[in-house]
């Protein structure tokens, strides 16, 4: 399979080393962003060499920018492992300011939306969910989503806790609701949802043992609002 021989855009990187610099911070023994010109040099050889010997295009260890858009923005860096070796290492930074999951209950069932994801190419069973946009509160993006997606009406909510997935290679994270609903409508087909379910906690965790529900938010949700005694 050929690979892309377009370089990751340094200008870019750079701009934003000095736009944004909390992006680029390092923990003291975490893995280090190298910003010094030298080292990046340095570390995009030692890769080189290796996707080389791979067959890979040299421009596939070239550090910067790789996509940005509205939504996203894909950066290669220049890293240092905490055992001292050089490298690179890709990251995805969401723009949006956070985002929300509701486990949602409607007359004593949990509601969930059976959506298309584009990115796996799947139709699969999730929360409710969102991004909570600058200036706009999580309760009140949970009012809206809920709204949005199953047509339905919050009338009591409490946060359970937050969720981070794909930890090695994007920031992406949700802060998880549990919410009452009186009332419930149809799904929003311009987002892809097909289809809106409401399941027993016992048929949750059902479709959880018999593989249905692999939504790992959905699950953290159901877990923690067990653990509170709210389901």
């Amino acid at each position: 399979m050929p690979f892309s021989t377009r370089r990751a855009d340094f200008r870019r990187y750079r701009e934003l080393t000095a736009e944004w610099p909390d992006l680029f911070a390092s923990e003291s023994n975490g893995i280090q962003i190298l910003l010094e010109d030298a080292e990046i040099r340095a570390a995009r050889r030692r890769i080189a060499r290796r996707n080389r010997a791979k067959g890979l295009p040299s421009a596939s260890a070239s550090v910067g920018v790789l996509a940005e858009d509205a939504y996203i923005l894909v950066l290669r860096d220049a890293v240092r492992f905490p055992d001292g070796s050089l490298g690179t290492h890709n990251r995805v930074i969401y723009r949006q300011a956070g985002g929300i999951g509701v486990l949602a209950v409607f007359q004593g069932r949990i509601v969930l939306i059976r959506v298309y994801r584009h990115p796996i190419r799947q139709w699969i069973w999730e929360l409710p969910r969102g991004s909570v946009e600058i200036g706009h509160g999580h309760e009140d993006t949970v009012r809206r989503e809920i709204a949005e997606e199953v047509g339905g009406t919050v009338t009591r909510m409490e946060r359970l806790g937050q969720t981070r997935s794909d930890t090695s290679l994007c920031d992406g994270q949700l802060d998880l609701y549990f919410a009452e609903l009186s009332q419930l409508g149809e799904p929003q087909l311009s987002e892809g949802i097909g289809e809106v379910a409401t399941l027993t906690p016992a048929e949750f965790e059902d479709r959880i043992r018999m593989g249905e529900i692999r939504d790992a938010h959905a699950m953290a949700a159901f877990t923690m609002a067990r653990s509170r005694g709210l389901i």
